[in-house]
C-alpha cells in the first residue's frame, strides 16, 4: 500500500501553507472522532490527516519530505525486502512517517521517544530598527504544551510494545531504525487521547515578549524552548523601511535637496536609527555625492557600522519668468 501526504490531504505539492492549513481544517472537522462516534474508519481517517499535517504544516520536515518524496522511489511497506523505495515491515504510513521525522534520534535505555523534543517553525514581524539595533518584540504564537486530558502522556493503559519489545527499535536488515509500532516510544497505550491523539501537546495561543540580538537579518532564526519539550523556531521577517535600506552592518539612506542648496550649502534634519540629527551640506556638493557618519550604522560585535547618505539634487521641471532671468543671469556669470 502507497500513500503520498498531499493526496491524503487533498491537495497538490505546490499548495501554500495556508492553502495547507485550510484543507486539514475541513477534513479534520469531517472524520473528528467526536462528530462520528464508534465510527473506527473515521478514527482512522483522522489519524492520517493529522500525521500528514504534522509533517506538511510544519517548513523544516515538509521539505525533508519533499527532498526523500523527490529522490526516487516510494513509501512502501509489507514487504520484507521491497525491491523499489524503502521497505519498513509492518507498519502503517503514520508510524513510518512519524518514526522518520518525528523521533528524537538514537539514544540508550529509553529508546526513541517521539515527543523528546521536536520542532515547530513561526514567523514573526520584526520593525526594522529593533532588528538592526536588537530589542523586545511582543508576538502571540502557537506555544505546543502539555495535553490537559491526559497530562502529556499520550494515552491510557499503557503496555509495552510488542513489536519492539519497549526497546524503541526494530532491526531492518543490516539498520536500526526506531520501531514502526510505537514511534520509538518503547510502548503503546490501550487507550489514544482524543484531545492530543497522542502526541502528547496541543497547541495553545500564548503572548511572549521575544528577545531580538542586535543586528538580526531578515530570516534570522531564534531558538524558544517550551514546557512541553518542544522547540519553537522563530523566523524573523524584518519589516522594510522607508528611508532605510541594509547593507551589512551599514545603513543607506537618500536626501534631496535642491540645487541651490547644493551650490550654497545648507543644514538638514535627518533620521539616523538613534533619532534625528542635522546634517551639513557643504558648499558645491555635487549630484550622487554620499556623505558617511561614523558610527551610524548596524551592531556588531562590540562595533558598529557607517551610515551613508546618498545626495540627490532636484532641478525645477518649469520655470516662471523671474526664475528664468535668474538662471540665465547665473548662466551669463559662468560664460
Amino acid at each position: 500500500m502507497n500513500k503520498d501526504l498531499y493526496s491524503t490531504l487533498g491537495i497538490g505539492e505546490t499548495a501554500s501553507q495556508a492553502e495547507l492549513k485550510k484543507a486539514y481544517r475541513k477534513l479534520a472537522k469531517k472524520y473528528h472522532p467526536d462528530a462520528n462516534p464508534g465510527d473506527k474508519k473515521a478514527e482512522e481517517r483522522f489519524k492520517e490527516i493529522s500525521d500528514a499535517y504534522d509533517i506538511l504544516g510544519t517548513t523544516e520536515k515538509r521539505e525533508k519530505y519533499d527532498q526523500i518524496r523527490k529522490g526516487g522511489g516510494d513509501f512502501s511497506w509489507g514487504d520484507a525486502g521491497g525491491q523499489a523505495g524503502t521497505s519498513f515491515g509492518g507498519g502503517g504510513l503514520a508510524d513510518i512517517l512519524r518514526s522518520m521525522f518525528g523521533g528524537g534520534g538514537f539514544g540508550t535505555g529509553g529508546g526513541f521517544d517521539q515527543r523528546r523534543t521536536t520542532r515547530h517553525t513561526v514567523v514573526v514581524s520584526v520593525p526594522f530598527a529593533t532588528a538592526a539595533l536588537g530589542g523586545t518584540v511582543r508576538a502571540n504564537l502557537e506555544m505546543p504544551s502539555m495535553c490537559p486530558v491526559c497530562m502529556g502522556a499520550g494515552g491510557s493503559g499503557e503496555e509495552t510494545c510488542s513489536q519492539c519489545g519497549g526497546s524503541g527499535r526494530v532491526q531492518q536488515g543490516q539498520m536500526v531504525m526506531p520501531c514502526p509500532g510505537c514511534s520509538g516510544a518503547g510502548k503503546t497505550y490501550k487507550d489514544i487521547c482524543s484531545k492530543c491523539h497522542g502526541t502528547g501537546s496541543v497547541n495553545s495561543s500564548e503572548t511572549v515578549d521575544l528577545n531580538i540580538p542586535a543586528g538580526s537579518d531578515d530570516g534570522s532564526v531564534l531558538r524558544l524552548a517550551t514546557p512541553s519539550r518542544k522547540t519553537i523556531m522563530v523566523k524573523l521577517r524584518v519589516t522594510p523601511d522607508k528611508f532605510f535600506r541594509r547593507d551589512g552592518r551599514d545603513i543607506h539612506c537618500t536626501v534631496k535637496v535642491t540645487a541651490p542648496q547644493a551650490v550654497l550649502g545648507t543644514k538638514l534634519k535627518i533620521r539616523t536609527l538613534d533619532g534625528k540629527i542635522v546634517l551639513k551640506i557643504h558648499p558645491g556638493t555635487q549630484p550622487g555625492s554620499v556623505l558617511r557618519i561614523s558610527g551610524k550604522g548596524v551592531p556588531y560585535r562590540g562595533a558598529k557600522g557607517d551610515q551613508l547618505i546618498h545626495v540627490e539634487v532636484s532641478l525645477p521641471v518649469s520655470l516662471s519668468e523671474e526664475e528664468k532671468v535668474n538662471w540665465e543671469k547665473l548662466a551669463g556669470l559662468k560664460a
